[in-house]
């Protein structure tokens, strides 16, 4: 028995030095490992480091600076710019004139554009080595409004299909209908309502759009619109639908209207079949004229 015993025990003698040998080769190893990944994460701090003072300090990274007073850097590129002021664009990079281009703050920067009432969208791009990109998007204006101006008066803007106001920042040329009843005086929600209105009637109006000159959105459930006819002048009370067949409505009975209304230029075209001249005393409207309107119109 005694013999037995001793012979196990030296069996397991080798098993346990191969098992220790085996955990130190497996201590060693990620010791090996361990350091070698300190090795490697130092130096790439290290690298970085030096290449983030490469970048700061060379030369050939700095954004330069504008010639002369009144001139535009040479590193900087603005495309998509036509009615936002220049000069408040490139107010924006002021500060970064004579600095690296990898100091650039591109989402402040973006920010900043944002902030122009004109500018929709806008991006900025660092072009290396030394070179600022940048694209906007601008607003589009659809009609002229009245805004409030110094010492109670009234000054000229625009407005687009959403309801911003648009002061003008630099000279322009626009073909477009003034329209009233809209302007500072309401909240952003109330503006746009009214301005949808607007460009609901442009749309329907489709070549019949080019007469207007005026439209009143005061009510808009009830449009008001002063269009030219022949060099007189006319409001037509257009309501909130089927604006294209209503405006059909009137151009084909106007050679009768100026027969039997050469003085009138208010006219209600809400009711289905028939023209109304209404007086500006405020009388009791007249029926001047039973078109009948093509389907299609």
């Amino acid at each position: 028995m005694a013999r037995k015993q001793s012979s196990t025990a030296a069996d397991r003698a080798p098993q346990k030095d191969a098992a220790r040998k085996a955990r130190f080769r497996t201590v060693w190893s990620g010791l090996v490992w361990a350091t070698v990944f300190s090795v490697v994460v130092v130096g790439l701090l290290f690298g970085w480091q030096e290449l983030q003072r490469f970048l700061l300090r060379d030369a050939q990274f700095m954004v330069a600076a504008p010639p002369d007073l009144g001139e535009e850097s040479p590193a900087l590129e603005i495309r998509g710019l036509k009615n936002a002021a220049r000069v408040q664009v490139t107010a924006v990079f002021r500060s970064d004139y004579g600095r690296s281009l990898y100091m650039l703050p591109i989402h402040e920067r973006r920010l900043q554009l944002l902030g122009n009432p004109w500018i929709e969208e806008a991006s900025v791009t660092r072009v290396w080595p030394n070179q600022i990109r940048v694209e906007v998007k601008e607003r589009k204006p659809v009609a002229w409004v009245q805004i409030p101006g110094p010492e109670n008066t009234k000054e000229p803007a625009l407005i687009d299909a959403e309801g911003n106001i648009l002061r003008l920042q630099q000279p322009g040329e626009f073909q477009l209908p003034v329209l009233t009843g809209v302007g500072m005086q309401q909240d952003e929600a109330e503006r746009k309502v009214r301005v949808h209105r607007f460009v609901k009637l442009l749309q329907d109006a489709g070549p019949l759009a080019e007469k207007i000159s005026e439209v009143d959105a005061t009510d808009p459930g009830n449009l008001k619109v002063m269009q030219d006819e022949n060099g007189r002048v006319v409001m037509l009370y257009i309501g909130d639908r089927q604006f294209r067949r209503r405006l059909e409505k009137f151009r084909l009975s106007y050679p009768e209207i100026q027969k039997r209304a050469p003085e009138s230029n208010v006219f209600d075209l809400r009711i289905e079949g028939n023209i109304l001249s209404v007086p500006q005393d405020g009388g009791k409207a007249e029926r001047i004229a039973s078109p009948e309107v093509p389907s299609g119109a």
